[in-house]
């Protein structure tokens, strides 16, 4: 039916609804996030005007659009609560498509989950050619076929790609284009295999810590920062725990590839990785839970990584200028880490493991952070004044905008951006690996040189 197609790309399309409700308050619209599942639409309701209309005449109306007339639907439905957030299974319908949701209910108690099935759908879709709106009334059979027809859950190979948590891939990313365009020449083949042996390993890592921070009880549903795979049980453990062996073979065999082919030279830095890589979460070392987590991502995400990278393009056993030139990278990449550890404090504490944060308290994590964000500016201009770095380098100072504002978000962590610090610390990490890659790219096409001819 063209109707049932229509209706899955509105709820595909869009996160939020208009929601409509009458009682003795009078009438009430609220905006609010939505996750659908089989023709059900599941809300999350603090005791508002709006939950205590629903209390009192289930009856509600709604509209999915997405700031454009031309595809959208209106409804009637029944709402029902199915009681508080914590002791419904549906949260994770929500929290899956609506991660913002989680801030919301941290700030506020008594959450309730709403279900609402729909009776009556008036759909419109002019996205493609002029039809008229189809009015749809919605019976048990509809849901079911509808259910059977378009089912919500993801394909496997796009939970299994989530898993790996692909906006952290930046941090190497950058890391490795900083040494690889440190060195004289650039082999290209070679770069494009130090990239994915990078990117391959760091997916590991990410999949085994969540989990390992899973299976220590860590991450709950109610803890940002993993991919979410298992609290919100997209993916089992056995899956997820062999997912993540299979990139790091993936990577171990890119690594042997390039030891046996390429340079020897390369082999301690990948045994470092790998023991840094492994042991970051798994017994019976689990640096993550020693507080020794921040200066294990600095090594393998800073240093390692750079230096690994000029090693394959010169062949070369050790130079200190990709050293010196991840420092800012890698200062930035702990910023990231303790920005997470630092809104997780309490959780980190009643899982039974020690942070940085954790032992630093709220406000010296605050301040700490500052400094890890102040320090990469401050490192990369001394890099750039000891004549390691060219000038152009500096044009990672570009990144400052984004850099004030998560310290102040820091320094402020009551505000609900707070609970997204890490993301945004990820953000800005991005802006200034890519600035600085732009100045290293500048200075090695010499763009901005002038020819200067003798009279």
């Amino acid at each position: 039916m063209d109707w049932m197609k229509s209706l899955r790309k509105i709820f595909n399309e869009n996160r939020t609804l208009t929601l409509t409700t009458q009682g003795k308050e009078g009438p009430w619209s609220a905006k609010t996030f939505f996750a659908e599942k089989d023709g059900y639409i599941y809300v999350a309701l603090e005791n508002s005007t709006t939950y205590r209309n629903i209390k009192e005449n289930p009856q509600v109306v709604f509209v999915i659009e997405r700031g454009k007339p031309d595809r959208f639907l209106q409804g009637i439905g029944i709402a029902e609560d199915l009681g508080k957030i914590d002791d419904v299974p549906e949260k994770h319908l929500l929290l899956n498509r609506n991660l913002e949701l989680l801030a919301f209910i941290r700030f506020i108690p008594d959450v309730h989950v709403i279900r609402i099935k729909p009776v009556k759908l008036f759909i419109s879709d002019f996205s493609g050619e002029w039809k008229p709106r189809m009015e749809v009334d919605i019976t048990d059979d509809v849901l079911r076929e509808f259910a059977i027809k378009y089912p919500v859950r993801s394909p496997l190979w796009k939970r299994l790609f989530l898993a790996t948590r692909p906006f952290s891939f930046t941090v190497t990313i950058f890391s490795i284009l900083i040494g690889s365009l440190l060195a004289p020449q650039i082999d290209g083949l070679w770069l494009l295999l130090t990239l994915l042996g990078g990117i391959f390993v760091h997916a590991a890592i990410n999949v085994l810590s969540d989990y390992n921070d899973w299976k220590r009880g860590a991450d709950t549903w109610r803890v940002l920062g993993s991919s979410r795979m298992l609290v919100d049980k997209q993916l089992s453990p056995k899956a997820l725990l062999l997912w993540g062996w299979l990139l790091f073979l993936v990577a171990i065999g890119i690594g042997i590839s390039v030891y046996f082919f390429r340079t020897e030279h390369i082999g301690w830095i990948i045994l470092a990785g790998a023991f840094l890589g492994l042991f970051y979460t798994m017994p019976p070392i689990g640096l993550k839970y020693r507080a020794l987590g921040d200066i294990a991502v600095f090594l393998a995400f800073g240093p390692l990584m750079s230096l690994g990278a000029w090693i394959i393009q010169t062949q070369e056993p050790f130079s200190w200028e990709p050293v010196l030139a991840s420092i800012p990278l890698g200062l930035l990449t702990i910023a990231i880490l303790h920005a997470n550890n630092y809104r997780d404090i309490e959780d980190d504490r009643r899982a039974g493991y020690v942070t940085m944060a954790g032992l630093l308290g709220p406000r010296g994590s605050a301040w700490y952070y500052t400094f890890l964000i102040i320090g990469a500016y401050v490192s990369l201009l001394a890099v750039v004044l000891a004549g390691y770095l060219t000038p152009w380098a500096l044009l990672a100072f570009l990144s400052l905008p984004w850099a004030i504002k998560n310290i102040k978000i820091a320094l402020r962590p009551q505000r609900v951006a707070f609970f997204f610090l890490d993301l945004l610390t990820a953000q800005l990490h991005m802006f200034f690996g890519l600035f600085m890659t732009a100045g290293l790219l500048l200075d090695r096409t010499g763009w901005f040189k002038k020819d200067i001819k003798s009279p």
